[in-house]
């Protein structure tokens, strides 16, 4: 077979009448709408939104040529904010909403729809999504249910805990303070009344919740989601994350999924994966977790994006070392039935349409060269034990170092110029964050994530 490759056909709307339609319709069902949030995720993983009053929006799609332009942020903008040095300022990029995801967001008089970004230059008029993370995972999911008849669901688990500014310090303080490990004394904290809230508001909307309950040791809560197609689960995703940050901003406290917000404070959050694999083909799971196993620590630069995301390289949170295991929670990889995995070492400040191309382009590959599952299986205990040679990275920079050096491997997944892109964007945001103060560098992951 071929090697792996992606197809950077451009991305192209649906026609202005679709569009026009889908947007009508919408208006009509909820005729309070006054605003259209065009949002996408960037490389750093920050959400971003362009606003337009609804009446702007038809206007926009009725003159079919003028499309929703934005600044060149989705690869070029770091987490603090910054502009890579080099950053071409005659780089155009505009949006591609998917209407398809169109919801109400939490503001009753808005709504939110995902986007995919395309772009040109003088170099390259035409326009083409080669940067775009929706592009990349809409295409893995494509490449998987043509080459090898798979397909794949997607589900989400949603840490996170309750902050507040110190009338004393000024500084973000733990708010929900109620025990955890599904402990029902965690759901008489004064907080998780908004939890309800939030929950109530998401299944209304049709959001499929498989469960609730009090997390970690102390002050934390988890949202377990259903699964979905990939694309549908991580938009879902962005949509449960909305809600939850603007409920509990609406009465003065800020919700955050950031991997350590407190310094002092041993708790850390992730954002764990659960993928299940169905094949029409035959048997593929053994090769696809290999090859998934095989690229790990390059996955890591995705799916642990930041230097705070290093703080949960612990057992029992992301995992130490390359290994998987049925039911073995120390692992990065707990397998919890057949061709069904939980991948652990994902937190939310990752983009996580790229963080899920990655997992499953990595297990395509494995695929295709038919790689062997050389690691065995932790969670049999008639296999004798021992120690793992082969560490996840111990740092963001050891990551993209191991992404860097694999480069042209990965680039059979998303095509080398996202892969170069992503790779001098972390290089940089690195220096960026390494001189900052560690207080200040919480509350910022805190307000962003």
């Amino acid at each position: 077979m071929d090697q792996l490759s992606i197809h950077t056909s451009r991305i192209t709307p649906g026609t202005p009448m679709d569009a026009n339609k889908v947007l009508k319709d919408f208006h009509r069902d909820y005729p309070h709408i006054i605003f259209i949030r065009l949002q996408w995720q960037d490389y750093s993983g920050v959400m971003r939104a362009l606003v337009l009053p609804i009446e702007e929006t038809y206007i926009i799609l009725a003159e079919e040529t003028q499309p929703f332009h934005v600044p060149p942020l989705l690869s070029n903008c770091s987490v603090t904010n910054q502009y890579l040095p080099d950053a071409s300022a005659r780089h155009v990029q505009w949006l591609v909403p998917d209407w398809s995801s169109i919801r109400l967001a939490s503001d009753p008089k808005s709504a939110m729809v995902m986007c995919g970004v395309v772009g040109t230059t003088i170099s390259k008029p035409v326009p083409n999504g080669d940067l775009c993370p929706r592009r990349a995972l809409v295409d893995i999911v494509r490449q998987a249910r043509e080459l090898w008849g798979l397909r794949f669901l997607v589900g989400f688990e949603v840490e996170f805990q309750v902050m507040k500014v110190s009338s004393v310090t000024g500084e973000y303080v733990k708010h929900s303070q109620g025990p955890g490990n599904f402990s029902v004394s965690g759901l008489r904290d004064p907080c998780y009344r908004y939890v309800q809230q939030c929950v109530q508001q998401l299944l209304a909307l049709g959001v499929h919740i498989h469960g609730i309950h009090s997390e970690g040791k102390r002050g934390q809560y988890e949202i377990a989601l259903k699964p979905l197609p990939p694309l549908q689960a991580v938009d879902q995703l962005h949509l449960v994350h909305d809600y939850l940050k603007d409920t509990f901003a609406q009465h003065g406290y800020m919700a955050t999924m950031a991997p350590k917000p407190v310094i002092s404070d041993p708790h850390t959050i992730g954002q764990h994966m659960h993928l299940s694999l169905e094949s029409v083909n035959g048997d593929h799971e053994t090769s696809f977790l290999a090859g998934i196993l095989k690229r790990l620590p390059m996955i890591c630069a995705f799916s642990l994006p930041h230097t705070l995301s290093y703080e949960r390289r612990l057992p029992f949170l992301a995992g130490e070392t390359v290994c998987w295991g049925t039911e073995a929670r120390i692992a990065p990889i707990r397998k919890i039935e057949a061709s069904h995995w939980e991948i652990r070492c994902i937190d939310a400040t990752a983009n996580m349409y790229l963080t899920l191309a990655a997992i499953l382009g990595a297990g395509l590959l494995g695929l295709e060269g038919q790689e062997p599952l050389l690691w065995p299986d932790l969670g049999d205990f008639t296999i004798e034990s021992k120690t793992w040679e082969e560490p996840l990275p111990r740092t963001l920079q050891e990551s993209v170092a191991w992404l860097a050096r694999k480069a042209d491997d990965f680039g059979t997944i998303f095509g080398l110029p996202l892969i170069q892109r992503y790779i001098e964007l972390k290089q940089y945001e690195i220096s960026q964050v390494g001189g900052m103060n560690p207080v200040k560098l919480r509350e910022l992951f805190i307000e962003l994530f």
